[in-house]
C-alpha cells in the first residue's frame, strides 16, 4: 500500500472541528428509515454475546448455514442482522440499537439480507454523522478502500501497529477508520462515503476508548 499521504492544512482544520462541532442540528424527516449494524470496533466477543442474547429472543434461522443470510460468514455481518432484527422488532428506539456501545444506527441499507426497516419513526435529532465500511463486504474491496482513502489522508492511527485504532485488527475497521477520514474531510458529503456502495453513514459515533472516529460541521 502506498504511504499515506498528509493534508497538512485540511487535516490541522480537521482535527479542530472535530474537537467541537460548531455545525445546527438537523432533524431526521418522519419517514427516514433506519437500521443497526455491528460497531466494526466491536470485539469478536462482544458480537458473539449479542448473537447469543438476540438469537435466545428472536427466529435467527436466516444466518444458519442453510439460511438466507449466512453469506458471508463472518461474524460482523451476522451480529448485524440480528442487532437489526432486535432494533425492528422492538420499535426502533436509539436505546435498541446501543448493545453496550457495540451497535451503530444507520441511515442506508445495509444489506439486501437485512430486515426492511418499518416507516413508523421514534426519532432523534441528528446533529454529526460518520461513514463505515458496510457489514459483508469483501476483504478485497475493503482493501481497494484503504488504500484509495489512505493515498488522500494519514490512516496510520487505524493500519499502523501501534495506532490508537489499529485494535481490532481487521480490514473491515482499518477501513471504516480510513472512510470515515475520508468523509469528513471531504465535507460529509453523501457521495464521499458511498465506495463502491460498501459505505454506510451512521448516527452513531463509532469511537471507542482512545479511538476517535472524528466529525466535521454540518455542511
Amino acid at each position: 500500500m502506498a504511504k499515506p499521504v498528509l493534508l497538512v492544512p485540511i487535516f490541522t482544520l480537521f482535527i479542530m472541528v472535530s474537537l467541537f462541532s460548531s455545525g445546527s442540528s438537523q432533524t431526521m424527516p418522519n419517514e427516514q428509515k433506519t437500521w443497526c449494524i455491528a460497531n466494526p470496533l466491536a470485539s469478536n466477543s462482544a458480537l458473539a454475546a449479542n448473537i447469543e442474547s438476540i438469537c435466545s429472543q428472536l427466529n435467527c434461522s436466516s444466518i444458519n448455514p442453510r439460511g438466507s443470510c449466512f453469506e458471508p460468514n463472518t461474524r460482523i455481518h451476522h451480529a448485524s442482522f440480528v442487532m437489526n432484527l432486535y432494533y425492528q422488532a422492538n420499535g426502533r428506539h436509539l436505546a435498541d440499537c446501543n448493545f453496550i456501545n457495540s451497535g451503530l444506527v444507520s441511515l442506508n441499507d445495509p444489506s439486501k439480507c437485512v430486515l426492511n426497516s418499518s416507516s413508523s419513526y421514534h426519532g432523534f435529532v441528528v446533529q454529526e454523522t460518520w461513514c463505515v465500511a458496510k457489514p459483508g463486504t469483501s476483504d478485497e474491496l475493503l482493501q481497494l478502500n484503504i488504500n484509495f482513502a489512505c493515498n488522500l489522508v494519514d490512516c496510520s492511527a487505524a493500519t499502523r501497529s501501534g495506532g490508537v485504532c489499529y485494535s481490532p485488527s481487521t480490514l473491515i475497521n482499518h477501513a471504516s477508520y480510513a472512510m470515515n477520514l475520508y468523509y469528513q474531510i471531504t465535507g460529509r458529503k453523501k457521495s464521499n462515503c458511498n465506495f463502491r456502495e460498501t459505505g454506510l453513514i451512521v448516527s452513531s459515533d463509532p469511537s471507542y476508548g482512545n479511538c476517535s472516529y472524528g466529525i466535521s460541521p454540518m455542511q
